[in-house]
């Protein structure tokens, strides 16, 4: 059992591990900001992984240490083991001014997660219109397809269980801005909608 997590952790370790050779080996110069060490499933220290140092200081809403690891050349687009962005992370969490950072020093507004999901997929599943205009504003494309074929709007009018039954105002909000912008479902794109 111990040697399948070693295993199993390893190997999400080094998918996501790096973006490019380039990220790679500008981030080994970047000192890790935080005065904790990560913790494996069984309490032991297990390593960081560099590239992920930025999603953490996203996770923590740390502007200050954002804007540093940004200025020593950390990419700005670096993606964790499911393909999530610092920019896809702080849309989810509604940090509009983390946005506001990331795009400033560059991050990829239409950067998809490997679900095809991009910033914009995120912002309207969790209903927040000011951050779905900020994506907008900066050229966002509208009518991105993810996975399973839905677009933005698809994502703002989703019912269901857990997360879409929660800020109904504001996922009715982002969805009546995407109509307005020219938004549409997946359906009227892609035969492929489910």
């Amino acid at each position: 059992m111990v040697i399948k997590y070693i295993f199993v952790t390893c190997v999400f370790c080094l998918a996501g591990c790096r973006t490019s050779e380039q990220n790679g080996n500008s981030l080994d110069q970047v000192p890790f900001l935080f005065n904790q060490e990560p913790k494996g499933k069984y309490g032991r220290t297990v390593q960081a992984v560099p590239e992920l140092r930025l999603h953490a200081a996203v996770e923590k809403g740390d502007e200050s240490v954002i804007r540093k690891y940004l200025a020593l050349g950390v990419a700005v687009d670096s993606k964790n083991q499911f393909g999530i962005t610092p920019l896809h992370s702080a849309t989810c969490q509604g940090k509009i001014e983390i946005v506001r950072i990331l795009i400033k020093n560059g991050a990829k507004i239409d950067e998809a997660s490997y679900g095809k999901q991009t910033a914009l997929h995120f912002a309207a599943l969790n209903g927040n219109p000011l951050i779905a205009k900020l994506l907008i504003d900066n050229g966002a494309t509208l009518n991105t397809l993810d996975s399973e074929d839905w677009t933005p709007l698809d994502c703002a009018l989703a019912r269901g269980k857990g997360i879409t039954f929660s800020n109904f105002d504001g996922r009715k909000a982002v969805a009546e801005l995407l109509i307005e912008k020219g938004g549409r479902k997946g359906n009227e794109i892609s035969a492929g909608h489910h």
